[in-house]
């Protein structure tokens, strides 16, 4: 897997993500290079839903694409800040993620 295809691989909550973040980490960071789609982050928000993936695992995510400079996510970002920082949900469960995926329609 190259740079790009781990930029993209973490971003889609892909099977290989642990081997996507240690490449990233190994890589200069560019700056913009993936766009979080609205679709993507549905899909993910989903997954986490339908029990694919934990919340500890979402919150992860949320930090990661918030953090890292390859990530464009402007249109998203108070979605995955809140992702990231569950106090300011008052905690993460399903329904809450139910109700954050409707808003998104």
């Amino acid at each position: 897997m190259n740079y790009s295809e781990a930029v993209s691989c973490f971003a889609e909550f892909g099977e290989h993500r642990d081997d996507a973040i240690s490449i990233m980490l190994g890589a200069k960071q560019q700056l913009g290079m993936y766009s979080l789609s609205v679709a993507t982050f549905k899909q993910v928000l989903q997954r986490t839903i339908d029990g694919e993936i934990c919340i500890a695992d979402l919150e992860l995510w949320a930090n990661v694409l918030l953090q890292r400079e390859e990530y464009n996510v402007d249109e998203l970002e108070g979605s995955l800040y809140a992702l990231s920082d569950p106090d300011v949900m008052g905690g993460i469960d399903e329904a809450k993620l139910t109700r954050l995926l409707t808003l998104l329609e």
